[in-house]
């Protein structure tokens, strides 16, 4: 074939493909629709039934009620060892003679025996209790919390009043007249004991009754403030103790 014709071919063919490529280049791109994506249905859950739990019955044993008192048995002597009538167990929280009683007994016949009820769950201390104050128990009992239903039998001696003399003067040696002045009685081992007060006179005397037996630390405290202290004082049954002068030192 003549060179000729071969470049006329060749400058046909090109301008063809040319012409497509402006065609394909011109024409408009398909644009594609994502597919819809559907929310979820709800979904109704019904909620399930709730769980029935029984509750298993109480085992209940039977057992007989405990009563919360237990019972003592008090005798109550003179100093003789002969039975004391219209005397009164009594029990207190504390070992002193003055505290309310938590429990009383009946009054004492002619047998010098009082009975009384105290709570288990307690710790008390037994004595007996003269109500018109001629004697004062000269022991007592520690009874600790207990199961049981009846205490040892008790004994209690009883120990007849005394009384305390004395005439009171102040720091510049003049009589206290006219004053009342209390009396508090120290235990030498358990502290406060026994109270009692009484009035001074025109020349300062006192008397305190009644007061009970035993050896005691004394402190006096008056009206007006003053406070003496006397150690170690030995008072007897039935008697008449006379301290003479007291004044501040």
């Amino acid at each position: 074939m003549p060179m000729k014709q071969q470049k006329i071919k060749y400058i046909i063919y090109v301008s063809f493909v040319l012409l497509s490529l402006i065609f394909h280049s011109c024409s408009p791109k398909k644009t594609e629709t994502p597919p819809t994506v559907s929310a979820p249905e709800k979904v109704s859950v019904e909620n399930p039934p709730p769980t029935k739990t029984e509750k298993q019955p109480t085992q209940v044993t039977s057992t007989e009620t405990t009563h919360p008192w237990v019972v003592g048995k008090i005798t109550i002597l003179n100093s003789a060892g002969m039975p004391l009538e219209n005397m009164a167990g009594i029990a207190t929280e504390k070992p002193n003679a003055f505290d309310e009683p938590i429990a009383r007994g009946n009054l004492s016949g002619s047998d010098g025996i009082s009975t009384i009820q105290i709570p288990k769950n307690k710790r008390v201390f037994i004595r007996a209790w003269d109500p018109i104050l001629h004697y004062f128990p000269n022991n007592y009992f520690e009874i600790p919390p207990t199961d049981a239903d009846s205490l040892e039998d008790m004994q209690v001696l009883m120990l007849e009043a005394s009384v305390i003399e004395l005439q009171l003067f102040d720091k510049d040696e003049q009589p206290v007249v006219n004053e009342n002045v209390g009396l508090m009685m120290f235990h030498p081992k358990l502290g406060p004991w026994w109270p009692c007060d009484g009035h001074t006179d025109e020349s300062g005397n006192i008397q305190f009754k009644p007061i009970p037996a035993g050896m005691y630390n004394l402190r006096l405290k008056t009206e007006r403030g003053m406070i003496l202290e006397i150690k170690e004082i030995k008072i007897p049954p039935a008697s008449t103790i006379n301290l003479g002068k007291i004044k501040p030192s």
